[in-house]
């Protein structure tokens, strides 16, 4: 009894039709699924915005600003 080999996997087949039913069924659907496209890659987020540029004050600390606006509040003159 001679048997058949598939060349792609190395299945081994009594019969020559059974090969080639193999061959179209099997490796048919697995080259399919493989030449497939694969869905694209999501965008990437976008990057959050720069924050501003510290910026300079007239007064020096934010603890300088801070006392100066609580003076304000309870009434104190600077």
């Amino acid at each position: 009894m001679s048997s058949y080999n598939c060349p792609l996997c190395g299945l081994r087949y009594a019969d020559r039709p059974l090969l080639e039913l193999h061959i179209r069924e099997d490796h048919a659907q697995r080259e399919d699924t493989a030449a497939a496209p694969a869905p694209p890659a999501p965008d990437p987020a976008p990057a959050p915005p720069a924050a501003p540029p510290p910026r300079a004050t007239r007064t020096g600390s934010w603890a300088e600003t801070a006392r100066r606006a609580l003076n304000r509040m309870i009434g104190r003159a600077a």
